[in-house]
């Protein structure tokens, strides 16, 4: 009897075990923004702050890709960057023209054919001096030595006796000296040659026939984007965006290339008045570099001291040509450029620099001639987004978006004031 009753009582407590187990689990609702006390153990985006962090990690590893894909596929980004900043450029003029009768693929076509003559006319100018400095480098070379041997002479006599001291050292060990040579062909063989220029010339025809579609066809290509759109006021924001962006790069770019142009009618003025050979020259090399903000002028000064060494006799003379040619880049730089450019180029010279070291080094010489352009676009995107103003604030823009009511620091206030 007895085992009767714990034989029953083992078959209830065994069917209320399975019970117990087969009873659904109550459902389990995650609360991401709860508070580590009211969970034990604390998992990684359980809090605004981890939410924000996870955020900003996400956006520097996207940052990161979309650098690396910039920097390894540079060959096909170039020419398009260029040939779109070249259709912003170019498309009011398009525009205008395409009022005076003329269809879009023939005004398209002739803008592309006056770009080229252009060049064409500046290529054959500099030829007959750009052969004259290439011809006369040995000698030219001779000269800059010669002109520097009064500079040379007393670290020579440096040097001669630091190996004098070297030798006549108890411990110095002779050890035996291996020469080793690696010849690299030199900058002015022709093989080099032949091949930088065919690149450059394959180069400069993607860019002419990418602009040349943009141009004839970039509307199509409009139209279809604005054709998927959902309605009327996306429309007119997207159009609204891509014009302040066509009127900022195209106002920069063509006042750029106006205030170019005069210097190097100045700096070649300048040269000829000096008693420099191939002035023309030593202008365009003005007009050129100074597309590169602060760093282009130094760079030229440079290469017009080394030309005006290797021509003069004695040293002053290079210097003071060299002065010449960069008090009038300073004067240009200084005065000049930011009275026209006015409010179309608001960056610190920080963030200029920062823009050129940072395209440069993913593009290399391209890269440094579109900095500034590509900073103007950047600056235009970031504004258009409510998340990104800031961003577009720090490279120029106004700091209060219009509509908005805010206190921005004055510009010629000093820090220490504003705290």
């Amino acid at each position: 009897m007895d085992d009767m009753l714990r034989s029953d009582e083992s078959h209830t407590s065994v069917a209320s075990e399975r019970r117990r187990y087969d009873r659904p689990d109550p459902p389990i609702t995650a609360d991401p923004l709860a508070s580590p006390s009211r969970s034990s153990g604390r998992v990684f985006g359980d809090s605004v702050s981890d939410q924000k962090l996870l955020l900003a990690l996400v956006g520097l590893i996207a940052v990161t890709l979309v650098c690396g894909t910039l920097f390894v596929a540079s060959s096909l980004f170039v020419p398009i960057v260029i040939a779109t900043l070249a259709y912003l450029s170019l498309r009011p003029i398009a525009a205008r023209m395409c009022h005076w009768g003329l269809s879009q693929t023939v005004a398209s076509g002739l803008l592309i054919l006056g770009i080229f003559v252009t060049l064409g006319i500046v290529a054959g100018m500099l030829y007959s001096p750009a052969q004259t400095w290439i011809a006369s480098t040995p000698d030219s070379i001779s000269k800059i030595k010669a002109n520097f041997s009064a500079i040379e002479e007393p670290l020579t006599v440096l040097d001669r006796a630091e190996e004098e001291l070297d030798k006549a050292s108890p411990t110095a060990k002779q050890e035996p000296t291996v020469e080793v040579s690696v010849k690299k062909p030199r900058i002015l063989d022709r093989s080099v040659l032949i091949n930088k220029t065919g690149r450059f010339l394959a180069f400069i025809a993607a860019v002419a026939v990418l602009t040349f579609f943009m141009l004839s066809s970039g509307d199509d290509l409009l139209n279809r984007v604005l054709n998927v759109m959902p309605d009327e006021h996306s429309r007119h924001e997207l159009l609204n965006k891509i014009g302040d962006i066509q009127e900022s790069v195209g106002k920069y770019l063509a006042q750029i290339t106006f205030i170019n142009v005069g210097l190097g009618i100045v700096v070649s003025l300048v040269m000829w008045a000096i008693g420099m050979p191939t002035p023309v020259l030593w202008g365009v090399l003005a007009t050129l570099f100074n597309f590169i903000p602060y760093v282009g002028a130094l760079a030229a000064t440079a290469f017009v001291f080394m030309a005006a060494a290797s021509t003069f006799d004695s040293l002053l003379r290079p210097v003071l040509t060299a002065a010449a040619f960069w008090s009038i880049t300073a004067i240009e730089g200084q005065f000049i450029t930011p009275s026209i450019l006015g409010k179309t180029l608001r960056v610190g010279p920080v963030i200029v620099l920062v823009a050129v070291a940072f395209w440069g080094f993913l593009w290399g010489i391209p890269g440094i001639f579109v900095a500034v352009p590509l900073l103007i676009v950047q600056r235009k995107i970031f504004a258009s987004f409510q998340l990104t103003y800031p961003l577009a604030a720090v490279l120029g823009e106004d700091a209060c978006r219009v509509g908005q009511e805010c206190d921005p620091i004055k510009e010629d206030k000093p820090i220490a004031e504003t705290a």
